[in-house]
């Protein structure tokens, strides 16, 4: 009869304590951290100015539009030219951009009641 040895792996003594170590110190936090707030909605400006400009204009805007920074990323200027549907450019360039988040700024020689600009 043949006898087999049978053979037992004692377990590393220093993985077993590195693994227990592990545990203990890399434990997920019990109280996750609060997430940062959101930043609160930033309302577009307008910035009206009455002033001299060529008599062919009637307006000229300046569309300033801004990054999640607050650092401006692009700046568009508009001449609008005095045509029968005039108020209407005026209206619809103004409008998309403030719709849009953009800063606007407008100088022309019209009142903004003239050009139905309300606050």
């Amino acid at each position: 009869m043949r006898l087999r040895m049978i053979r037992y792996q004692v377990p590393n003594l220093f993985l077993g304590l590195v693994h227990v170590a592990a545990r203990l110190l890399w434990r997920d936090p019990v109280a996750k951290p609060e997430p940062t707030p959101p930043k609160p909605f930033r309302k577009p400006v307008l910035a009206y100015t009455i002033g001299d400009i060529p008599t062919e204009l009637m307006a000229v805007v300046r569309i300033e539009w801004l990054k999640g920074n607050g650092h401006a990323s692009e700046v568009e200027e508009y001449q609008i030219e005095e045509c029968p549907d005039a108020q209407a450019q005026f209206s619809y360039v103004v409008g998309t951009a403030l719709r849009q988040g953009a800063d606007v700024c407008v100088l022309t020689q019209y009142q903004p009641v003239d050009l139905d600009v309300h606050e």
